[in-house]
């Protein structure tokens, strides 16, 4: 239960320029003593004074209260945030005082820290003070709150230091690592500054920030508090970054904003520390400063902390990365090193396509940091599809904005050297065409706008072993990005979903080789599937195609979506879409993301063309076993026209981009977290191979019973289309620490090429997938 806002006695500031609150057995007696630092604002220098409060309870009482302590040499008549931070750095059994402080002078801030050693039960520093030491780079002219926290990262001593910054428009909160620092204040490495995404508030009266290991897995997370100063109240929020490393970045992502209890209007300052109680997670204690007219009055608070694991094992979460993509990605797909590659050309940027500025990033997931190849075209609108090497091959994009031509460059991106290279062109122009890979592993090109900015209509040939393109008989006026479905008798499977109109076709069978063309009958609203998504359900043996939402299309004024699902057995003798279970929200711009138990994620989307307040709060798992949708946790980036999804080696699905808007770029990398990650164990997957024939085998060891086993390929997606995605199922025999897996035997099941391997125990848990080459 949540304590009540307990005064610090004796407070005597009228005005304050921040606090500070630090946790640690000072005493030595097996029970938590808590010191608080607060800065005195009067008329001329400031001044920065601590006291110890023995004995910390749950409810916030506190024993006994130590006398307030002078840190000594303190400067600045005007500080910005400050904050302190207790550890045994030297080894030698006893605490230090760490105490730091944001001089706020005419011109450029700066941070500065000082050690006080060997400190005393009652807060005296029997080992004498280092010297003030500047925080490098700092960066703010305007803080409104800092503080620090101790923890350790890679066995080191490591000082985390949180400032916000107050620029013109929303402030924000940054945090960096200082790794090894010692008693005498030294640093082995400064990181860099990193933003804590989605800070909360223009206006911040106190921040603060604490470290623990919340999850177990031996990686502190990083809770940051924010006093957030609209008008009106105040209010306390905090969120918290999980995986913590030693890039300075937290890899697992941060959470939501989180509400506390809080009663005041006006701050001088906050802070945080976390108490350990000796259950699973630690309680969240609030140091601030109420500023009303009149004398300031301290206060602690105790509270109960809330992550977000709470409902995770039955919905999943999603977490918000401390980095972006740098482009929006129009274009991604996993490669086979294990690397997310995004692309986006020009990126619905006229002024980028006119200064030849076109722009590919790396992911080397799931570390911070991506690699910028060099883009020899305007790749922006590509159709794309995997080569059986892992290879990505792109055809078309921009040659000339509004009205738009396409242009008949191929290029491939090598995931081994992280560079596009040229092919031959194709004979036709192309702007929004789907690629699709044959059982040969070659790759067909349809439509898109030519040159001449009508649609394309023959399609071409990509083949894989010369390099070359050959026309194809036409099959009909096949939309931009029409999804397309290689089926198990090599036909492909025009699901209905498209960018745009559907120029008049209906869901067609298609025999690329001789241009026959079978109608499947059954889709409703067949002209409000633009920008749906369509997915081979899994296992691909069953040959069932799902297609989901879309709207309506007009170039003038906003369509609609649908929450329409249906389903087709495309190896029925008379194939015919049915209606099942529809979604629970309408979506048009959605992705959908076949994941390794057999389910489908919807995620993304709007109920209204391109707009974010249409856009549903979470997203949806589809169970076809069940005809059934659960809600997802909730997510927080609106994800619309040029947005992707993307599942990943681990089992989570990475969603990025969003661009309704020229200029309008959405940069942050939103990850959802599957329940399954939350189970108690989960399989463990080894290869002895990384490649296998067509209906050869391969033994593998799992570490316990499964109850199946499938081949996954990586995604390529764009404009709410992927093309790649399938899961085949395998057949296994033989013991967990020698199971044979027996691959298909029919590669237009499974066109030659790289996937991921998965096994999935008898709870429903998968593994991490492995890597394999079927060819």
């Amino acid at each position: 239960m949540a304590g009540e806002f307990v005064p610090v006695p004796d407070w005597f500031a009228w005005q304050n320029q921040d606090c500070g609150v630090a946790i640690g057995d000072l005493s030595g007696d097996g029970t938590p003593d808590v010191v608080v630092l607060m800065v005195d604002d009067p008329e001329g220098q400031n001044a920065g004074l601590y006291r110890v409060g023995a004995s910390l309870g749950r409810d916030g009482s506190v024993r006994g209260w130590g006398p307030w302590l002078a840190v000594p040499d303190w400067f600045g008549w005007e500080n910005q945030g400050a904050g302190i931070a207790v550890a045994d750095l030297s080894g030698n059994g006893v605490l230090d005082l760490v105490v730091f402080v944001v001089d706020n002078p005419a011109g450029q801030n700066q941070g500065y820290y000082r050690i006080g050693r060997d400190l005393a039960a009652d807060g005296a520093v029997t080992g004498g003070w280092t010297p003030w030491l500047p925080v490098p780079d700092w960066y703010g002219w305007e803080n409104q709150g800092a503080d620090i926290c101790l923890t350790r990262i890679e066995g080191q001593p490591t000082l985390v230091v949180l400032a916000v910054d107050n620029p013109r428009g929303p402030n924000s909160g940054q945090f960096r690592l200082a790794k090894g620092l010692n008693a005498d204040g030294a640093v082995a490495e400064w990181t860099p500054w990193v933003a804590v995404p989605d800070w909360y508030g223009w206006e911040n009266q106190g921040a603060g920030i604490a470290a623990a290991d919340l999850d177990g897995d031996g990686r502190p997370e990083l809770l940051v508090f924010a006093v957030d100063n609209p008008d009106g109240p105040n209010a306390g929020v905090y969120t918290i970054g999980w995986g913590l490393d030693g890039s300075g970045h937290a890899l697992d992502g941060w959470s939501g904003w989180t509400k506390t209890p809080w009663r005041f209007a006006e701050n001088q300052g906050a802070a945080t520390a976390l108490l350990d109680t000796g259950g699973a997670a630690p309680e969240l204690v609030v140091c601030v400063i109420d500023a009303p007219d009149g004398p300031n009055a301290g206060y602690l608070r105790v509270l109960e902390l809330d992550t977000d694991l709470g409902h995770a094992a039955h919905h999943g979460l999603w977490r918000i990365l401390d980095f972006g993509t740098e482009i929006n990605p129009v274009h991604a797909a996993l490669l086979n090193t294990g690397d997310i590659l995004f692309f986006a050309g020009s990126g619905n940027d006229p002024e980028h396509h006119a200064a030849q500025e076109f722009r590919t990033r790396v992911w080397h997931y799931p570390n911070p940091g991506l690699s910028a190849p060099d883009t020899p075209i305007d790749l922006f609108c590509v159709g794309q599809a995997f080569l059986p090497d892992g290879r990505l091959l792109a055809a078309g994009g921009t040659e000339h904005y509004d009205p738009f031509y396409g242009l008949p460059d191929a290029l491939i991106f090598d995931p081994a050297t992280l560079s596009w290279n040229a092919v031959p062109d194709m004979a036709f122009g192309r702007w929004y065409p789907s690629l699709a890979t044959l059982p040969d592993g070659n790759i067909v090109a349809v439509s898109g706008l030519g040159a001449d900015n009508f649609l394309s209509v023959v399609p071409e040939l990509f083949d894989a072993a010369t390099e070359t393109w050959s026309p194809l008989p036409v099959p009909g006026p096949i939309p931009m990005y029409g999804h397309l479905v290689l089926l198990a008798d090599g036909r492909l499977f025009y699901t209905g979903g498209q960018y745009g109109g559907n120029n008049g076709m209906r869901p067609s069978l298609w025999d690329p080789s001789t241009g026959a063309v079978t109608e499947v009958p059954g889709l409703t609203d067949p002209g409000s599937r633009n920008q749906a998504a369509s997915v081979l359900l899994p296992p691909a043996q069953a040959q069932r195609v799902l297609i989901l939402g879309g709207g309506g299309y007009d170039m003038h004024s906003p369509a609609p979506a649908l929450a329409d699902a249906r389903i087709v057995d495309t190896a029925a003798a008379e194939p015919r879409y049915e209606a099942v279970r529809p979604m629970d929200h309408a979506r048009m711009h959605l992705s959908a993301v076949l994941l390794p138990d057999r389910t489908v994620l919807a995620t993304g989307g709007s109920g209204m063309e391109e707009m974010a307040h249409a856009a549903p709060p979470h997203g949806e798992i589809y169970s076809p076993a069940d005809d059934a949708w659960m809600h997802t946790a909730p997510c927080r980036v609106p994800r619309l026209y040029h947005s992707i999804a993307l599942l990943t080696p681990d089992g989570k699905v990475v969603t990025a981009g969003s661009n309704p808007a020229r200029k309008t770029e959405e940069l942050r990398i939103e990850i959802y977290w599957p329940p399954y990650l939350f189970a108690e164990t989960r399989p463990v997957l080894t290869l002895t191979t990384d490649e296998a024939a067509y209906g050869g085998s391969i033994v593998v060891t799992t570490g316990g019973p499964i109850r199946e086993a499938s081949l996954v390929h990586p995604g390529a997606c764009t404009h709410s289309c992927d093309n790649e995605q399938r899961l085949i199922d395998l057949e296994f025999s033989g013991p967990p620490d020698a199971l044979t897996l027996t691959m298909p035997g029919n590669p237009a099941l499974a066109p030659p090429g790289w996937y991921l391997v998965f096994v999935v125990d008898e709870a429903g848990t998968p593994s991490i997938g492995r890597w394999l080459r079927l060819h």
